[in-house]
C-alpha cells in the first residue's frame, strides 16, 4: 500500500483538528438551559445553573473517572497550568460541585473530589449531549451513518497510539 502525499494527509489532520472540537461544542450548545425541559428535569436545571465553561466541565469528568486527584494531576489532566486548574476548582467549590480536602498526615497535599452534586450534573450534561448526538443522527442518511461506522475503528486506533 501506497502512502498518501503529505499535502493529503495535513488536509487530513488539518480537517479533523477543525471538525472535532465544533461537534462537541455544537453537542454541548443543544443541552436545554431554559423552558419547560427544565421544569420537567431537576438535575438538567441544575446543569443549566452550573453556567460551566468546557474547561469546567472538562475538570469534573476528569474527577468522576478519578474518583479523585491533587490539584497537580488534574492541571496534567487537564494540560493547563496548576494555577488554572486552581481557579477552577475554585468556582466549582463555590458552587458545591467539588470539595477538597486532606489526608493523612500531609496537610501540604490537597486532594479534590467531585461532589454527588458535582457526580449528578456530568450524568445528566452528558446524557443531554448523547441525547442531541442521537438526534443529530437520525437526520443523516443511511450511507452517512455508516460512513462514520466504518470510521470509529481508525479513530479509536488514532487516540491509542
Amino acid at each position: 500500500m501506497t502512502e498518501k502525499p503529505v499535502q493529503q494527509r495535513t488536509d487530513l489532520a488539518q480537517a479533523l483538528l477543525a471538525i472535532i472540537p465544533d461537534i462537541l461544542r455544537r453537542l454541548g450548545a443543544d443541552v436545554p438551559l431554559d423552558g419547560e425541559v427544565l421544569d420537567e428535569n431537576p438535575h438538567l436545571r441544575e446543569v443549566s445553573e452550573l453556567r460551566a465553561t468546557p474547561g469546567q466541565l472538562s475538570l469534573l469528568h476528569v474527577l468522576v473517572e478519578h474518583e479523585r486527584c491533587t490539584m497537580q494531576e488534574l492541571a496534567e489532566h487537564l494540560a493547563v497550568a496548576p494555577s488554572t486548574a486552581t481557579a477552577m476548582v475554585k468556582r466549582l467549590l463555590a458552587q458545591g460541585y467539588v470539595e477538597r480536602f486532606h489526608e493523612g498526615e500531609n496537610w501540604r497535599s490537597v486532594w479534590v473530589k467531585a461532589t454527588e452534586r458535582g457526580q449528578r450534573a456530568v450524568q445528566v450534561f452528558d446524557a443531554a449531549r448523547l441525547a442531541s448526538l442521537k438526534c443529530r443522527l437520525k437526520h443523516l442518511s443511511e450511507e452517512e451513518r455508516l460512513a462514520i461506522m466504518v470510521a470509529l475503528p481508525a479513530l479509536r486506533h488514532l487516540i491509542e497510539l
